[in-house]
């Protein structure tokens, strides 16, 4: 059993109610005392990890975390290196996302010393709980403000932020010292768009940022330019005219991105220090956004994830900090991703 398994095993241990032993002394009855509900240490199982943290005054976002964000046992600093925010794919399961970055901690040897913060984005079909903004099922992979549960609405992408801050606070985190915003596939699309707009890396410059982007469906575009036919071409836009708007490009951005200019946002995106991992095997069109504008990136996420690279290389061959890394024998999985050699090294390597 190894260490993350024995972590699970005590905490659902500790779940069993005990019953009153038999008579002590004077036959009373002693009382058996359940232990606590997880073991010393980083919290490990999704069910036991949860909480909410506050957005704005009554507005609160659902995670699953190590360590809580309101600070270590009665609020006490908790002392962990690193921060992973890891954010779920389309199915908003955010527990199963958790609990993979968990392991993937564990092998990289790095758990104690990291907290692992994994944000729910609802839409109403999860029945949100009183408080709880939610969004449509596309608009918060985009940064698009919330559609109810918050007033004002609220950005899928402030609400990062908002845990960012909370992160980077040094009377909770004294130590923290490095923090990665990543995401799978729909979670790929956010921590991809987060990096060029969140003002979070400039605020708290103290930290040092990555962004570990694996096999969205989409990325975003800070050229006009896509590779076709072997070429660099700016594409019709009366046959396909959303191919540069946000959030394939930087056009027609939203709410939360009008905070900065086309320019600014481009500038910001090239200097952040992102990592894209691409499964090899991951050439599937389940669930693969077949858009106009998704398919002059690519035929399928894998070569998607390629023509980026290439593309950036292009254009900003001395200016842009993005990295292609190619998992072997790994299709479109968070857990294959995560838990191999490339995924641990880009999360926990640097």
């Amino acid at each position: 059993m190894n260490p993350v398994q024995t972590r699970a095993a005590a905490a659902l241990a500790a779940l069993v109610l005990l019953p009153t032993c038999g008579d002590g002394p004077g036959n009373a009855p002693v009382p058996v005392v359940a232990p606590p509900p997880n073991p010393p240490g980083p919290c490990v199982i999704a069910a036991l990890c949860s909480g909410r943290v506050a957005l704005a005054s009554g507005v609160f976002l659902p995670y699953y975390a190590t360590y809580a964000l309101e600070g270590g046992t009665a609020g006490s600093p908790t002392p962990v290196e690193r921060a992973v925010v890891v954010v779920h794919g389309n199915g908003r399961n955010a527990d199963e996302y958790f609990e993979r970055v968990v392991t993937a901690a564990e092998q990289a040897g790095r758990l104690d010393a990291t907290v692992i913060v994994a944000p729910r984005f609802q839409t109403q079909d999860d029945a949100p709980l009183s408080g709880e903004p939610y969004w449509t099922s596309a608009g918060w992979k985009r940064g698009h403000l919330s559609t109810g549960g918050a007033t004002p609405p609220i950005s899928s992408y402030q609400a990062i932020d908002t845990i960012v801050a909370r992160l980077a606070n040094r009377t909770l985190f004294p130590d923290l010292a490095k923090v990665v915003v990543t995401g799978h596939s729909a979670g790929g699309q956010v921590a991809h768009r987060y990096a060029a707009g969140s003002p979070a890396e400039d605020r708290f410059d103290r930290l040092a940022f990555r962004y570990v982007v694996a096999n969205p469906s989409t990325y975003l575009y800070p050229t006009p330019l896509r590779e076709w036919a072997g070429e660099y071409v700016v594409p019709d836009a009366a046959a396909c005219p959303d191919y540069d708007d946000w959030h394939y490009g930087l056009e027609e951005l939203n709410d939360y991105m009008t905070r900065e200019t086309p320019d600014s946002a481009r500038a910001r995106f090239l200097r952040r220090d992102a990592i894209v991992l691409v499964g090899d095997q991951d050439t599937g069109s389940a669930s693969l956004d077949q858009s106009c504008g998704a398919n002059y990136q690519g035929l399928n996420r894998y070569q998607r994830g390629l023509a980026l690279i290439r593309t950036l290389d292009h254009v900003f061959p001395e200016s842009h900090r993005h990295r292609q890394v190619v998992v072997p024998g790994v299709a479109h999985s968070s857990a294959g991703i995560y838990q191999s050699s490339q995924g641990r090294q880009a999360l926990f390597g640097w």
